[in-house]
């Protein structure tokens, strides 16, 4: 009797599972060297309001070092965040770019001061790979309903004079302590040697090692 329970239940999952793959329509991804270089584009606003206004305004953008995200899955389509960046190409309005996130402005709008209509400012950065021509930069967030509506958007053009090229200081040091493969395909943990001084160097490498 639990071998014929056991059949029914695996044969009820394998009808559920093809039920909602056909159910799931297949899009087709982005291709990311039509539409990106392998660059980072930095997208640095300042994120104003209170409990029931949301407020953004430009700080800088800039175009920083290799992109360290997937060039295959550019789409975010778990649904999650209090808010979403979303990028579009702004002659075909082609979603190209899109993920949701969590922010510390968020968090404030949940607290009494928001509530009582005090307004705060948040510095806030995304990372996307860099356009190649002109996109259009979205910003949406959630209503009460859990659903997404837009609350900033903007033209950007990567060959504007204020996008701003940031090369690494050349004063920071990075070690490369372990490297597992592909960085399009593999996740970056990054150990800041925060509390170091120049002359304990070595000491922050074996620090390191040992964690």
């Amino acid at each position: 009797m639990r071998y014929i329970n056991t059949r029914i239940i695996n044969l009820y999952m394998g009808l559920l599972l093809l039920v909602l793959f056909a159910a799931t329509p297949l899009k087709a991804g982005v291709n990311f060297g039509q539409y990106f270089i392998n660059r980072t584009l930095r997208i640095d606003f300042y994120h104003i309001g209170d409990k029931q206004s949301d407020e953004i305004t430009l700080d800088h953008i800039y175009k920083e070092g290799i992109w360290s995200g997937s060039l295959n899955n550019l789409i975010d389509h778990f649904n999650n965040g209090k808010y979403y960046i979303k990028l579009y190409d702004a002659e075909s309005n082609t979603l190209l770019f899109a993920k949701g996130y969590n922010s510390y402005f968020a968090e404030y709008k949940t607290t009494a001061k928001a509530a009582k209509c005090i307004r705060r400012a948040y510095q806030e950065s995304v990372l996307t790979p860099f356009p190649k021509k002109k996109v259009r930069f979205s910003l949406e967030a959630r209503d009460r309903n859990n659903r997404l509506y837009e609350i900033f958007s903007t033209i950007i053009d990567p060959a504007a004079v204020d996008v701003i090229e940031k090369e690494k200081r050349g004063d920071v040091k990075v070690i490369d302590y372990m490297v597992n493969g592909d960085v399009h395909k593999k996740v970056d943990l990054l150990f800041v040697a925060e509390g170091y001084t120049q002359d304990e160097f070595n000491k922050f490498k074996k620090d390191m090692a040992h964690f």
